[in-house]
């Protein structure tokens, strides 16, 4: 059995566990996010599915659809690698700041 097998028969299950148990509670997001990781990939995967593509206001590209109140959302980024860089550094001066710690950039001598 592949992973995307697995993957969707999982989901099945979940389906049917939750059917069966009404009194447990449903995910608060209604979002089934899925990173494409490029703008590129997104395009494509609209186009092949008829979507509308959306770009924030830094470039980045989605598209979504609609399963009841389910959305479907696929999303990239202009430069993903770029996107992993600032957000490894957002998490380490977070994590520094509640350490009681300051990040800084080492000046590099002539």
């Amino acid at each position: 059995m592949t992973d995307r097998t697995q993957y969707i028969a999982g989901l099945r299950q979940l389906a049917t566990w939750l059917e069966e148990n009404p009194s447990v509670r449903v995910s608060s997001d209604e979002r089934f996010l899925v990173p494409l990781h490029t703008n590129t990939a997104v395009e494509e995967f609209a186009a092949q599915h008829n979507l509308t593509v959306t770009t924030d206001d830094k470039g980045n590209k989605s598209a979504q659809m609609q399963f009841g109140p389910i959305t479907y959302y696929a999303y990239g980024y202009v430069d993903f690698a770029q996107h992993m860089a600032e957000d490894s550094e957002r998490r380490a001066r977070k994590w520094a700041e509640e350490q009681g710690l300051e990040i800084r950039q080492t000046e590099v001598a002539a």
